[in-house]
């Protein structure tokens, strides 16, 4: 019997790295105690609180991967429908769409508001960013994951709408850098949730 080598196929290895990524979705989010062991040197929360927001947007009951239209898809460089997943770290689900070199992620939070990222509690580099259609939005960066944003929005008391975009290295010059990639996202998502 003889054993050959097969290489794999690229763009079931890009969805393997993708998926790892994503699976990775709990490392922002792992807790730390008040002395600030489990974190990443140079992490610290944001302690200027967001801005009010406009109205409430309740998330209850909303459909992850309806959250984009299929008009929104390619112009965020995605070319194919999402998948639901379950986020365990949320206790929600959301939606994934991935593509060869980046992966798009949202996930309409309704157990937690946005403070669980402000207070200090949580492993990650929380900073107050520009509104989104005037909505307080945090970015969630780890400096150890550089191909990866995590962009929140404060929608309605204890809810927010969380979007997260990875890019593989070697895809860089292909996607928006991960903060922009992930402001996009939400940005459409937020704007079929006011329509």
């Amino acid at each position: 019997m003889s054993l050959r080598t097969a290489k794999p196929h690229p763009v079931l290895c890009a969805t393997a790295v993708v998926i790892l990524v994503a699976g990775c979705n709990t490392t922002a989010g792992t807790p730390r105690s008040a002395s600030g062991a489990g974190s990443f040197p140079g992490t610290s929360p944001s302690s200027t609180p967001p801005p009010d927001r406009p109205r409430e947007v309740e998330l209850g009951g909303t459909d992850p991967c309806g959250l984009l239209t299929a008009e929104q898809l390619p112009v965020l460089k995605i070319d194919r429908a999402g998948r639901v997943v379950d986020s365990d770290f949320y206790r929600a689900k959301g939606c994934s769409w991935t593509v060869i070199g980046a992966s798009s992620h949202l996930v309409p939070v309704t157990t937690e508001g946005i403070s669980a990222w402000t207070d200090g509690e949580r492993t990650g580099q929380a900073a107050v960013t520009d509104p989104v259609l005037g909505f307080p939005a945090i970015t969630v960066t780890l400096p150890k994951d550089e191909g990866r944003c995590d962009v929140m929005v404060d929608t309605a008391e204890g809810q927010y709408l969380a979007a997260t975009f990875s890019v593989l290295p070697t895809y860089e010059d292909r996607f928006p850098a991960p903060c922009a990639g992930a402001r996009e996202v939400v940005e459409a998502a937020m704007e079929n949730l006011l329509k």
